[in-house]
């Protein structure tokens, strides 16, 4: 009896053994990702036009006018400056600008593929400190500028609305669909400096960037 146990403890560990060395295989896996940080940013190649207008400067310097082209196409124009524009104008003075004719346009975008509701920053010419110029190419010593001022945007996918902005930055969102449009506005002044001419009777031009980012 005692030699049956100690052989069954013997075969018993034996066995134990044979277990504990299985085969093993490995299969080594590939792991691969994508990344697409690209935005569909499209433009409808319109200009900001703000159409035929009567302007000439005050020559004792920050005494300018304005008028204000909408972001929304539903808007008309006014003669009441915004924000930035007020500020650079805090006196009317002897400056005239009225509009007279041409046809006002508003540059579109559209934004697409993106998920659903997904939020795009979006970043306008600061104009805290100073207008966009709109100039003569070339223009003689002392003519003056025509200023762009409180750049602006209306989306018109989802749910339609205007964009604030702080300091040219704001934030525009994608409907349902991952899609997002909108049109441009903004305000134009006359020159507030001190210039020692008037304008001329020709096409004035300046050019402004639009960035959305993620």
């Amino acid at each position: 009896m005692h030699n049956f146990n100690k052989i069954t403890k013997v075969l018993g560990s034996t066995f134990l053994l044979v277990g504990t060395g299985a085969m093993a295989e490995t299969h080594t896996v590939n792991s691969t990702v994508a990344v697409d940080n690209s935005i569909d940013f499209q433009t409808d190649g319109t200009d900001l036009n703000f159409g035929t207008i009567r302007a000439t400067v005050d020559s004792d310097g920050a005494e300018c006018v304005g008028i204000v082209i909408s972001a929304n196409p539903a808007t008309a124009e006014t003669s009441t400056l915004t924000t930035d524009a007020s500020t650079a104008c805090p006196n009317a003075g002897d400056a005239v600008m009225q509009t007279v004719g041409g046809t006002v346009s508003r540059p579109g975008f559209t934004v697409a593929g993106l998920a659903a509701f997904t939020v795009l920053d979006i970043t306008v010419p600061d104009t805290s400190a100073s207008g966009v110029e709109m100039t003569l190419n070339p223009a003689p010593t002392g003519a003056p500028s025509l200023l762009m001022y409180d750049f602006s945007a209306y989306v018109s996918s989802g749910t339609p609305g205007n964009v604030s902005f702080s300091s040219g930055a704001g934030v525009i969102n994608a409907d349902a669909s991952g899609d997002i449009a909108f049109t441009m506005g903004a305000t134009l002044t006359t020159d507030s400096s001190t210039s020692t001419l008037d304008y001329q009777n020709v096409g004035y031009a300046g050019t402004f960037d639009v960035i959305v980012t993620y």
